[in-house]
């Protein structure tokens, strides 16, 4: 193995995980899946953890990229429980940021738009995201959750629009988010 990058989609429910294998000629699939959340109390919180923590030791990632939930403005449909579920996303995703970052991981993070662009598929729809996945990761499963599949194409992404990891680098809140906090 050249290099492993292992890419989360965080969700309020789930967190969609892929390990993918990177080297000069390209990405090659590992593993990937989906994580359970529970987040109603500390020991589900404990278990994300425990499980997240798992797949780092196990994979060794050199990067860690996350999905990073941004602001969905308000739509006809936006409800309160669609409003806690992002913020649900948002904490789930800084939770695994900074568990990575703890163990002295590059953690780097896109937006799912970010990513969309990346991959040439900015405004289709998922189906497209699943075809431009398949089409850049070697070995990707022909079916997978779209959780899994969402975390992939963050780490494709990731390393593909700013080049591989360096040895070390310090985690640190970019000056772009920071000025997004309320």
């Amino acid at each position: 193995m050249d290099t492993i990058v292992l890419g989360f989609d965080p969700g309020a429910a789930r967190v969609g995980w892929a390990a993918l294998d990177v080297d000069a000629a390209g990405a090659r699939h590992v593993g990937s899946g989906v994580l359970p959340v529970d987040l109603a109390g500390d020991p589900g919180l404990e278990a994300l953890r425990t499980a997240a923590g798992a797949l780092l030791s196990r994979y060794r990632p050199a990067l860690v990229a996350v999905e990073r939930v941004v602001r969905v403005f308000p739509r006809p449909r936006f409800c309160a429980a669609m409003a806690s579920e992002l913020c649900g996303a948002s904490w789930v995703g800084a939770e695994l940021a900074g568990l990575a970052a703890a163990r002295g991981l590059v953690v780097r993070t896109a937006t799912l738009q970010a990513v969309r662009s990346a991959l040439g598929c900015a405004r289709a729809g998922d189906a497209a995201l699943a075809i431009a996945i398949r089409a850049r990761v070697a070995g990707w499963p022909a079916r997978s959750s779209e959780h899994a599949r969402d975390a992939a194409a963050v780490a494709w992404s990731t390393i593909r629009e700013k080049g591989p990891a360096p040895a070390s680098q310090p985690w640190a809140i970019s000056a772009e988010l920071d000025s997004n906090l309320p």
